[in-house]
């Protein structure tokens, strides 16, 4: 990951530290991944009805 730039999802979802915590969760990295393109998908298509 470079310091000099805001870290990807997908590189957050790689750092050690981040799947401890998700495993001591439970919680799955492609739930995580689905869950923002659901929002990626729900923001576009809100921003589009503003443009309209």
């Amino acid at each position: 990951m470079d310091r000099n730039t805001t870290p990807t999802l997908s590189e957050l979802l790689e750092d050690p530290i981040v799947i401890a915590v998700m495993a001591r969760d439970g919680i799955n990295p492609d739930s995580v991944q689905q869950l923002f393109e659901r929002l990626r998908r729900s923001r576009r298509v809100q921003e589009e009805r503003l443009a309209a």
